[in-house]
């Protein structure tokens, strides 16, 4: 269960040193976007390291993008703020 609006979570993923973004989910391959039986696009989120420019493993895979979940997103933005000792 969510704690935090989307906004939030983005400003606190900002302070921590990450960017989230929230797309539809692509194949990797060719960027097709990805669809379900009904032709209805998956929605999804992307965390990317600002110090690296790297998103985070998990919200990507081998085959596709925008995996994770807002759920997702936050349990580890709170994990990172744990690791840094800091109250989420």
């Amino acid at each position: 269960m969510l704690k935090y609006s989307l906004k939030t979570i983005r400003n606190k993923a900002n302070e921590a040193g990450y960017k989230v973004s929230k797309g539809f989910q692509h194949y990797i391959c060719d960027g097709a976007v990805v669809r379900d039986c009904n032709g209805a696009a998956y929605t999804g989120y992307i965390v990317e390291d600002l110090s690296t420019g790297f998103l985070v493993w998990g919200c990507y895979d081998a085959n596709y993008d925008h995996l994770w979940t807002l759920e997702d997103v936050e349990e580890f933005i709170k994990g990172e703020y744990e690791k840094a000792g800091i109250d989420y």
